[in-house]
C-alpha cells in the first residue's frame, strides 16, 4: 500500500520526488496515515480515505520548514497554515468509526 500512497503523492505533487526527499515523503505518509487511523478509531486504512492520507501527505510536505507555524508573513505575502483542512475534517468525521470507539 505504500507504494500506491507514493505513487499517488506524486501525481498529485505534479513531478516525481527527488531521491533525497524519497525517505521523507516515506516518512510523511505513514505519520499522516498513523494520524488518518488515529481519527477513524481504526486499525487499516479503507483504501477510499487513501486520497485523505495523500492530502494530509502534501500539506505536510510543502509546509516543511514551518513546521509548528499556523501563520507566516514575508515580503507582503500573508500565508496562513491549516493542519486538518475542512474538507478533509467533514470526509473522515463522516467515516463510519469502530463499533466500540469513543472519540475523545
Amino acid at each position: 500500500m505504500a507504494a500506491d500512497l507514493t505513487i499517488m503523492f506524486e501525481r498529485r505533487l505534479g513531478k516525481a520526488v527527488p531521491a533525497s526527499d524519497t525517505a521523507c515523503v516515506e516518512q510523511i505518509l505513514s505519520d499522516k496515515t498513523d494520524q488518518v487511523l488515529d481519527y477513524i478509531g481504526r486499525d487499516t486504512l479503507p483504501e477510499r480515505l487513501n486520497s485523505v492520507v495523500v492530502e494530509l501527505a502534501l500539506i505536510a510536505y510543502n509546509k516543511r520548514g514551518a513546521e509548528g507555524e499556523s501563520a507566516r508573513a514575508e515580503g507582503g505575502i500573508s500565508r496562513s497554515f491549516d493542519d486538518l483542512p475542512p474538507d478533509l475534517r467533514k470526509r473522515l468525521e463522516n467515516y463510519p468509526r469502530r463499533i466500540g470507539f469513543v472519540k475523545a
